[in-house]
């Protein structure tokens, strides 16, 4: 939780932050995990918005670039197996210019 910043959306406002859990493969993930972290820190991986799941606004929110948050349930579950996650996470951090 805090304050919103000049660079969002309504400074001044509080905001709700959040917890995410999420996993990658090892070792095949592994450079995905570099670029993560990559785009983590260039404040690429979340965003203060509305939540498509609960309707809140002001809350911390994904920001276009997926992650799996179970390591089960397949793609419709957002977990493993999923064959092209990797691939598809790959071509979300070259479109947000993370190499």
């Amino acid at each position: 939780d805090g304050v919103q910043g000049p660079d969002h959306p309504e400074p001044g406002t509080r905001y709700r932050g959040t917890r995410r859990d999420c996993y990658l493969p090892v070792p095949e993930g592994d450079a995905v995990f570099r670029r993560l972290r990559v785009a983590f820190e260039r404040r690429l991986i979340f965003r203060i918005g509305t939540s498509l799941t609960t309707g809140r606004s002001n809350c911390v929110v994904w920001a276009g670039i997926h992650h799996k948050t179970s390591p089960y349930g397949g793609a419709a579950g957002h977990g493993y197996p999923d064959e092209t996650y990797l691939a598809r996470v790959g071509g979300e951090l070259d479109d947000a210019g993370v190499e």
